[in-house]
């Protein structure tokens, strides 16, 4: 059953990011990649987002689990499925695009290079596989967003014609996967302090106003685009992490309740920042 379940997740979030692709073009993409704005978002999900939570663990009385699912999301930046979530908070999903498709690629390098370097000591010896982290991401995230690109600009009908369903089957999948991973976790999850869930909520709402905070003086869109970008980490390659090096243990629960958390949250702050354009707009 857990196989199938993260079969489902991973084939959910392909029809998710082959939707994203659907809608982009790569004139789109490249208008981003030439902007300072891009050095500027690397910088939240690289860099300030896992030193953030670094020096909170160092301080936090919290279990080592804990700690290390949580520095496990800081190393995993921007999921395949937060474009998306920046659609529906109509932000700018062009610049969330370009940022993913290039955060994919640092990741390989970058998120065991995080890892091994903030993890807390006492681990047991993280070993981490590149060649696992690079499979994910190409299946989860490259080849799905490339195909999308590629249909739309060589079949901008059939693109259109494919997002009445592509990115709606994306969602069913990924409610009912993470659905019953909250099943069959609900013990593990349970184990974990009120603490330290009121923690790993912190940890979300403190990559939200990293995400926007970094593009101050930047438009609306562009800062909501980061926010919620840099808030839903990259799930896929954290389970992936959680499962291969720390079997048995709470890690993966941590990385599950962070999901759950920046997910419901970034939804909630996209209603909030679209509420308010409309007031500023409207005065």
């Amino acid at each position: 059953m857990a196989q199938f379940m993260q079969t489902l997740l991973m084939v959910s979030v392909m029809f998710l990011v082959l939707g994203v692709g659907l809608r982009t073009t790569i004139g789109q993409i490249v208008a981003v990649a030439r902007q300072f704005l891009l050095l500027r978002g690397m910088l939240a999900n690289f860099l300030i987002v896992p030193l953030a939570f670094y020096l909170g663990m160092l301080w936090l009385p919290l279990s080592l689990d804990v700690k290390i699912g949580i520095m496990i999301m800081a190393a995993a930046p921007i999921a395949p499925m937060a474009p998306p979530f920046v659609g529906m908070a109509k932000a700018d999903l062009a610049y969330s695009v370009g940022l993913m498709a290039i955060v994919a690629l640092l990741s390989v390098p970058l998120t065991p290079l995080i890892l091994s370097l903030a993890l807390p000591e006492g681990t047991g010896g993280l070993t981490v596989d590149p060649w696992s982290i690079v499979k994910i991401l190409l299946t989860a995230q490259l080849i799905p967003l490339c195909g999308g690109i590629a249909i739309r600009r060589v079949r901008p009908a059939w693109a259109d014609q494919l997002l009445k369903f592509v990115p709606r089957i994306g969602q069913i999948g990924l409610l009912i996967s993470v659905g019953f991973i909250l099943w069959e976790q609900v013990e593990q999850i349970s184990a974990i302090r009120a603490f330290e869930h009121s923690i790993i909520l912190a940890m979300v709402v403190a990559s939200l106003l990293i995400g926007d905070l970094t593009l101050i003086g930047e438009t609306v869109g562009r800062r909501r685009s980061l926010a919620i970008v840099t808030a839903i980490r990259n799930v896929p390659l954290a389970f992936l992490i959680a499962n291969t090096s720390f079997p048995g243990t709470t890690v993966a629960s941590v990385v599950l309740i962070f999901s759950v958390f920046s997910m419901l949250l970034s939804v909630i702050y996209g209603k909030l920042t679209i509420g308010r354009r409309g007031k500023e707009a409207g005065s």
